[in-house]
């Protein structure tokens, strides 16, 4: 009879014991101590900040963004080009019908080499020597046995003056390198924020790993104490089919968790490159931080420095003044297009050499004025609408900004409040578990309520690092709306 009583005691023991030992590090072993930071956690693993350097300094979708920036230093210098200066020669063979006396052979040479320079004020600059001889046709003129030779200018003073296509043109590739550095600050705040999102899912879904196995352990564990009392007994086989029934609900838990975490692994794995452009290996689960930062809330300060800075860094609003600017070039070069041309020219020279005259001169003015102005008028009603187009893009791109900044804020802080209450949350499950399982020891309650306690706490635990990952995701979408990320 003793040895009965001390058997079933053993067996109670072993049914009790596990559950006791393995209650602490169930859940508490990625929950408790990952919540206070200390520097030397820090400097281990693959944390956000070597992700995110990572990203900014490899990633092929930055890379091409980049060269969108070369592209438009390209083009400018291409624009550039208008203002060359360059040689220009001339040479020809004429061999023609006389003007004065048809039917008799006239030959001709005519070399002209002149080097031009427009400058960005529409002064075109001229200088250069001609040689013409034989009998010259018109409406050129012969020169003397040694040339001529001269220098000479083209000044417009209303249409073209200081501005034309090619300023224009300049002028307008000059603020497409900067509009293309803001796009590419906004490509680069989109890819660092998907990042940082797969980074944190990456981080989290590991720990529900954890947390999966450790609670399929500890069913384990009792499955096996209790199949060894029915064994002996002491128990209803219904006893064992419930606990083995537990096993396997855990097991397909963990299996989901599992594949959980590979795909997060595969979303993460597709932002980090090697600098030669290759793909980096696969993030491995050891690399993960020990300990992940504390949630905090967010002060009214923290929200007008999150305005203020969204106003003066989102590549939106820059992108959007530089479009501005761009039109108004426009609108200044339709003006000067209203205006008539009035051009001043003057080619004074010298001929030299036998049979030459000495100083010879060539100068005038052109002048065209047209009768309708419905291009320049077009033109210029075009940029004014265009204008006004982007001044009301602008007020709602502005109340966007600080909305988005707003929303980032009220997010942060409701994700921390959440946090806050299922970190609460999940501490009362973990004491109503354990007062389920003292029930339980002393006869009171039922091997399937310590279950759903269990599962209870587990599900408390998945909710608190759900919300772990969005307060941080909340806090990286504050960077990146504020265009710090």
């Amino acid at each position: 009879m003793r040895f009965c009583l001390f058997s079933w005691m053993l067996s109670l023991l072993c049914l009790l014991l596990p559950a006791a030992v393995l209650a602490e590090p169930l859940l508490e072993v990625e929950l408790k101590e990952l919540k206070t930071q200390n520097e030397q956690s820090k400097e281990q693993g693959l944390t956000l900040d070597r992700v995110l350097d990572q990203v900014r300094q490899n990633h092929p979708k930055l890379f091409s963004a980049d060269l969108e920036r070369r592209i438009a230093g390209a083009k400018l210098l291409e624009k550039q080009g208008a203002f060359d200066p360059g040689i220009s020669l001339e040479t020809d063979y004429l061999r023609y019908n006389d003007f004065s006396k048809r039917g008799k052979i006239s030959k001709t040479f005519d070399n002209d080499l002149s080097f031009n320079w427009l400058t960005r004020s529409g002064l075109k600059v001229m200088t250069g020597g001609r040689y013409n001889t034989g009998d010259v046709k018109p409406p050129l003129y012969p020169t003397g046995d040694s040339g001529e030779y001269y220098i000479g200018a083209k000044l417009p003073l209303l249409r073209g003056f200081r501005m034309n296509d090619k300023v224009a043109a300049e002028m307008q590739a000059e603020i497409g390198i900067p509009m293309a550095d803001a796009a590419y600050t906004e490509t680069r705040l989109s890819v660092l924020l998907q990042a940082a999102y797969a980074y944190w899912n990456w981080a989290v879904a590991d720990r529900k790993v954890t947390v999966a196995k450790n609670i399929l352990s500890l069913a384990e564990v009792r499955c096996k104490a209790i199949e060894e009392r029915v064994r002996q007994g002491d128990l209803p086989r219904i006893d064992a089919i419930e606990a083995c029934q537990e096993v396997q609900r855990r097991q397909g838990n963990l299996y989901k968790s599992t594949r959980e975490f590979e795909k997060n692994v595969f979303k993460l794995s597709r932002y980090l490159w090697e600098p030669g452009g290759n793909p980096s290996p696969l993030p491995k689960a050891a690399e993960i931080p020990v300990q992940l930062p504390e949630p905090l809330a967010f002060s009214e300060e923290d929200w007008m420095e999150g305005r203020k800075a969204a106003l003066e860094k989102r590549p939106e609003l820059k992108e959007l003044n530089l479009q501005k600017e761009m039109t108004e070039v426009d609108l200044k070069s339709a003006k000067n297009q209203r205006l008539p041309v009035l051009d001043l020219f003057a080619t004074p020279g010298y001929d030299t050499g036998g049979s030459s005259i000495g100083p010879s001169i060539k100068a005038g003015v052109v002048l065209t004025v047209p009768l309708r102005q419905r291009t320049a008028k077009g033109l210029i009603a075009a940029a004014q609408f265009k204008i006004q187009k982007l001044d009301l893009e602008q007020r709602l791109l502005l109340q966007q900004v600080l909305l988005e900044v707003d929303d980032a804020v009220s997010a942060i802080n409701a994700a921390y409040q959440q946090y806050l209450a299922a970190r609460q949350e999940y501490a009362l499950a973990r004491e109503l578990e354990q007062g389920e399982r003292d029930r339980f020891d002393y006869g009171d309650s039922t091997l399937f309520l310590v279950n759903q306690r269990e599962r209870l706490t587990f599900e408390a635990a998945v909710k608190l690092l759900d919300l772990e990952a969005e307060y941080h995701q909340a806090k990286v979408n504050f960077q990146a709306v504020t265009g710090q990320l």
